[in-house]
């Protein structure tokens, strides 16, 4: 008989592949002029972090350029920016300098047209007809072996997110399996966070968690709410949000409980998502999760997960992920940590 563990395995692999699949392109006519003279006509893949990312048709990857050495660029695809103060707008591409040599971005959307400084913006998209290609994401797999024990570690991880001018939409899920001699454990994660910005800074979300952990001897938790949050910073480097909201959590444990088979609460949530971008090779996301319970006074959940990816080449990168469910009183005679650290190998996409 499949176990579980194996399915979700294998319902990830799939979704994988799914989307990773070839997107389709856009116009290549885009036009690029740097502040030394040269000169590039090919597609503006998007800017972040200070950096910009163009192709075209004769390079046979994306260059990379330093966004505020750029002098001029031209496009009549549509684009989502985000400027520091938290505003998002969604148009096509000119620029030009003014007289005090700072470029401004003139964006054109349905007749308006709006500038802002180059210093302003922080981010720029491209804003895809297909829904597919909207996407953005990782995969990552690792993978050990221990003659001495027989021991065989497996990890994998993906993260994919939707963005548009006012939504986004995350999904984040691993997987993890431990075999050997001695003892085998599984763990699955599974969170879908889905932001709607309100104003520049303010948010609403949705929050879905679902856990699956055999040192706790949890068979299923799983956790669905949401708040309202605040941006609290945001640049080319990093952002940093907070949220506070209420969550109802089902639980069902491979240990049975005195007098339940399942458990049922409803828990406040306050939560911190953080993410930086240093020495140009290094990424850092994290995501921490309180949850003080309502219907059962005194227990408190926490839940955390850091990814540290290093570049290697490009879109490859190295990533170690680290992880922790705590719970102050777990209603079976488990342990309250479940902590851990993988490293893998991964694409991003």
């Amino acid at each position: 008989m499949r176990s579980p563990i194996c399915s979700h395995l294998l319902l990830t692999i799939a979704l994988l592949l799914f989307l990773i699949t070839p997107m389709f392109g856009k116009r290549k006519d885009d036009v690029l002029v740097m502040k030394n003279g040269d000169h590039f006509t090919g597609e503006i893949k998007g800017m972040q972090r200070g950096t910009l990312s163009f192709k075209s048709a004769y390079m046979k990857d994306s260059v990379s350029v330093d966004w505020m050495e750029v002098a001029n660029l031209t496009s009549a695809d549509l684009f989502i920016i985000t400027l520091a103060d938290g505003n998002r707008i969604t148009g096509t591409l000119r620029s030009t300098t003014p007289e005090d040599g700072i470029s401004e971005l003139i964006l054109d959307s349905d007749g308006n047209t709006e500038k802002v400084r180059q210093p302003d913006v922080i981010v720029v998209e491209q804003h895809e007809r297909r829904f597919w290609n909207q996407l953005r994401g990782s995969a990552d797999f690792g993978f050990s072996y221990t003659s001495g024990n027989n021991s065989t570690d497996v990890s994998t991880g993906a993260d994919v997110k939707y963005g548009a001018r006012v939504y986004s939409v995350g999904l984040n899920t691993t997987i993890q399996f431990s075999r050997s001699t001695e003892e085998s454990t599984d763990r699955f994660t599974f969170t879908n966070v889905n932001l709607r910005m309100v104003s520049p800074n303010w948010f609403t979300s949705s929050y879905v968690d679902l856990l699956s952990s055999g040192q706790q001897q949890l068979d299923l938790r799983s956790t669905v709410g949401g708040g309202i949050g605040r941006q609290f910073r945001q640049n080319s480097r990093t952002t940093l949000s907070a949220t506070m909201g209420g969550v109802y959590t089902h639980e069902r444990y491979s240990q049975a409980v005195p007098g339940q088979s399942t458990l049922s609460s409803g828990e406040l949530m306050l939560a911190l998502a953080f993410t930086t971008f240093r020495f140009k090779t290094t990424d850092v996301s994290s995501l921490l999760a309180v949850f003080p319970s309502m219907t059962d006074p005194g227990r408190v959940r926490l839940s955390s997960q850091t990814n540290l990816k290093f570049e290697i080449l490009r879109n490859l990168y190295w990533n170690f992920r680290f992880y922790e469910n705590y719970d102050s009183r777990p209603p079976v005679s488990a342990p309250k940590n479940d902590l851990g650290v993988t490293s893998s190998l991964g694409w991003k996409f």
